[in-house]
């Protein structure tokens, strides 16, 4: 099988509530990735300082969590760093 690379667009940016910044969160995205649009996706600052992307989940009643999106790990680095860089883009003078 191809491996077929996921392109990333319609970035959507909302800023977080001053409490929300406090605990890491740095912007609300919402952004298609081929034809699938994804929403509730959120761009947090790890205690590292690095950013992360971090895709909405629902929690079992055991307190475990499962991801509503599942990418292979290539996929997730390039939807990250196409995500990244785009912000980088926008938000860089």
């Amino acid at each position: 099988m191809r491996n077929r690379a996921l392109r990333v667009s319609a970035l959507r940016i909302t800023p977080p509530s001053p409490g929300d910044q406090d605990r890491g969160l740095v912007a609300f995205l919402k952004f298609r990735v081929g034809g699938i649009e994804l929403d509730g996706v959120t761009l947090r600052r790890r205690r590292d300082g690095r950013l992360a992307i971090c895709y909405p989940s629902r929690r079992d009643a055991r307190g475990r969590r499962h991801p509503f999106v599942r990418f292979g790990e290539a996929e997730r680095r390039s939807v990250e760093r196409q995500v990244l860089e785009i912000l980088g883009a926008e938000v860089s003078p």
